[in-house]
């Protein structure tokens, strides 16, 4: 499971994350301290993320997410859900969803 986290999700913080979010995860994650699983599948849309169906809406600070997530591989050993979500429900592409 540390390959998951250290060439999928570590080198999406360092691109893509805050500076909170660098700081917090990337040293954790390079002393292997910290562990994550992927949600991206779901039942009827598989790994096809184009129909992806899970939600997620700010709530200010926070998001409420909803929907169904199957075949979250390693679950049981990870600390985090590396978790795939639609943030705008009209587009049924890949436009409208964040990991």
């Amino acid at each position: 499971m540390p390959f998951l986290t250290i060439n999928s999700v570590a080198p999406t913080i360092m691109a893509f994350g805050t500076e909170e979010q660098k700081k917090f995860y990337l040293p954790k994650i390079a002393a292997g301290e910290i562990h994550f699983s992927i949600g991206y599948s779901e039942p009827g849309a598989g790994t096809d993320l184009a129909n992806l169906r899970t939600t997620a809406v700010r709530d200010g600070d926070d998001y409420i997410v909803n929907g169904q997530k199957m075949w979250t591989s390693l679950i049981q050993y990870a600390d985090y859900v590396w978790l795939a979500v639609r943030t705008n429900p009209k587009p049924r592409n890949i436009a409208g969803f964040r990991c």
